[in-house]
C-alpha cells in the first residue's frame, strides 16, 4: 500500500469512529501536510522526519497552539497504523511546550512613582551600589540571574554579549547611557572583597553578592520608601521596563528582543494594559 492508500483507510476509520466533519478535515490535511514533507514510504519514518516537520512548522511562524494540533492528528494516524496494520513506526510525536500564559495586574506591580520613591530613598543613603543594582534592572529588563553575572569589563558597553538567560542560553543585554553611568558611579567606589579577585561588578565583602541580598535589599528599601512590600520584588523592575517598552510603541518583536523572551507570546502581557496606565508612564526611557 501507498501512502495515500492508508491515508483513505485513516479517513474512513475516521468516519466509522463518528467523528465529525470538522476533525475528519482537520486530520485529512494534517496528515496530508505531514506525509508532503516527508517525501517518503510512511513505514520508512523515524524520529529525525518528525522532529524536521516540527521545525518545518515553526519555521512557518504558526503558534504554538497549530503546532500541537497538527501533531495530534499526526500521532492519530500513527497510532491507526499500528493498531489496523501492525505497522510499528519508530518514531513517539511528542507535542510542543505550551509556555504558561501570565497577566500583569495592577496591583501587584511597581509603579514609576514607586520607582522614583526608591531610587530617592536610595540615594538619601548614599546607597551607590543598590542604585546601581535597581536600575540594572529598570534600564535593561535584565533578570536578577543576568544582572548577577555583570562583569567589571562590562561597564562602558552598549551590548554585552556573554550573559547566560534562561534556560542557560546566551543573549544579548542592551545597556543604556543612563545605566552605564549609574555602573561607573559604583565601580568608582565599590571595594574589592576581602581574599576574592572576582571580576563580578556586584559584590560584598566576601564576595559576589546572591539573590537573596537583591531580595532584601528590595524588601528594606521598599519599607523605608513608603512602598507596598508586596510588589518589591527585583523581578517587577524588569516588568516595569517591558512597560515602558510597550508605553513608547515599541514592536512587540523588538520588545521581546530586549526582554530576551523566545516566544512573544509571553510578551504579550505588556501589551495588555489599558492605555491610560501607559500615559500615566513616564515619556522617555
Amino acid at each position: 500500500m501507498k501512502n495515500k492508500d492508508y491515508l483513505e483507510s485513516f479517513v474512513d476509520y475516521l468516519k466509522e469512529e463518528e467523528k465529525s466533519n470538522g476533525t475528519v478535515e482537520g486530520y485529512t490535511l494534517d496528515v496530508k501536510d505531514f506525509l508532503a514533507f516527508i517525501e517518503k514510504d510512511i513505514k520508512k519514518v523515524k524520529r529525525t522526519e518528525v522532529n524536521a516537520y516540527k521545525q518545518h512548522l515553526r519555521d512557518r511562524k504558526l503558534k504554538t497552539q497549530s503546532i500541537n494540533r497538527k501533531l495530534v492528528g499526526v500521532k492519530q494516524f500513527f497510532e491507526f497504523l499500528n493498531d489496523r496494520f501492525e505497522m510499528v513506526i519508530n518514531a513517539k510525536v511528542r507535542q510542543e511546550k505550551v509556555q504558561k500564559q501570565y497577566s500583569l495586574k495592577d496591583d501587584e506591580l511597581l509603579t514609576e512613582e514607586d520607582y522614583e520613591k526608591l531610587i530617592a530613598t536610595v540615594e538619601e543613603a548614599g546607597d551607590i551600589r543598590t542604585k546601581a543594582l535597581f536600575n540594572a534592572m529598570y534600564y535593561s529588563g535584565m533578570r536578577v540571574s543576568e544582572m548577577l553575572q555583570l562583569r567589571l569589563d562590562h561597564v562602558g558597553k552598549n551590548i554585552v554579549e556573554d550573559i547566560k538567560g534562561k534556560g542557560g542560553k546566551y543573549r544579548d543585554i542592551y545597556i543604556n547611557s543612563k545605566l552605564n553611568d549609574s555602573m561607573r558611579e559604583y565601580v568608582a567606589v565599590r571595594v574589592q572583597p576581602f581574599s576574592s579577585n572576582t571580576k563580578a561588578l556586584f559584590v560584598g565583602q566576601r564576595g559576589p553578592i546572591s539573590r537573596q541580598t537583591v531580595h532584601n535589599l528590595m524588601k528594606s528599601y521598599a519599607v523605608k520608601a513608603g512602598v507596598d512590600k508586596k510588589k518589591a520584588h527585583a523581578h517587577n523592575l524588569r516588568h516595569l521596563f517591558g512597560l515602558r517598552l510597550a508605553a513608547k510603541g515599541t514592536p512587540i518583536h523588538v520588545i521581546a528582543k530586549y526582554m530576551g523572551h523566545t516566544s512573544i507570546d509571553v510578551t504579550k502581557i505588556y501589551l495588555e494594559k489599558p492605555q491610560s496606565y501607559y500615559a500615566s508612564l513616564i515619556d522617555e526611557l
